[in-house]
């Protein structure tokens, strides 16, 4: 008995200090960022619309993003350039920290959202749904309703069909509601899908762009002998 206690401390006391680990998506256009762990320069590979790989966190939990620029005095190193700071909550995770426009141009350039990426968090054969438009967005997809402020998500079930009708209208205050983007996506097995919901970027062409992005994740999911579900 006391081997069996003393083995589920050793346990906790392992989960209470392992390395918290974390990925990265960018809802705008970047290819890699920097940042620091424990004294080392780590690079993130960054893709846009893309998860990147996990990355171990610093001991603090304190993730700073940054890139660099020349240094005017070749005989030091590059400056660095702060683009978004998130910490990373208590938990094992891992964390996804999303980054997206900071439209206050309040000092950094990215915002960052910080969320649990973990199986539990998201479960298998479900979509998680994102808002970060501007608008508040109304959402069907699979058949279920949902309203979503900026920054705002739902976890959604996968119906039992081969596809799901993903609908979104956005709220165009004094002229109303407009439907934005009306699209079936395939539903996989084994898996799980997050779904970004984005602003069409303003051009030359089009200075008031009405429409919605949708960027879409599929994640598959595979179960090992032990019965344990793991992400790929």
């Amino acid at each position: 008995m006391l081997c069996f206690v003393h083995g589920l401390c050793g346990q906790s006391a392992q989960t209470a200090n392992a390395q918290a680990e974390f990925r990265v998506i960018s809802l705008n256009d970047l290819t890699s960022l920097f940042y620091d762990s424990n004294g080392k320069k780590e690079v993130l590979r960054i893709g846009i619309g893309t998860f990147t790989r996990l990355y171990p966190a610093p001991r603090n939990r304190k993730v700073e993003l940054y890139t660099e620029q020349p240094n005017p005095d070749l005989t030091k190193p590059p400056i660095k350039a702060p683009l978004a700071i998130a910490t990373l909550p208590e938990g094992e995770g891992p964390f996804l920290i999303i980054l997206y426009e900071n439209i206050e141009d309040s000092g950094l350039k990215f915002k960052t959202l910080v969320i649990d990426h973990s199986l539990s968090a998201h479960p298998p054969d479900n979509y998680r749904v994102y808002n970060f438009s501007k608008r508040k967005l109304a959402v069907n997809l699979a058949d279920q309703s949902m309203l979503l402020n900026r920054g705002q998500s739902e976890t959604v079930p996968y119906p039992d069909t081969r596809k799901a009708w993903l609908k979104v209208a956005a709220d165009q205050e004094d002229d109303g509601w407009l439907l934005v983007t009306s699209s079936p996506h395939v539903v996989g097995n084994n898996s799980r899908t997050t779904i970004f919901l984005v602003d069409l970027p303003v051009t030359e062409r089009d200075p008031d762009p009405k429409g919605i992005a949708v960027r879409r994740m599929k994640e598959r999911i595979t179960t090992d002998e032990l019965g344990v579900q793991h992400l790929q």
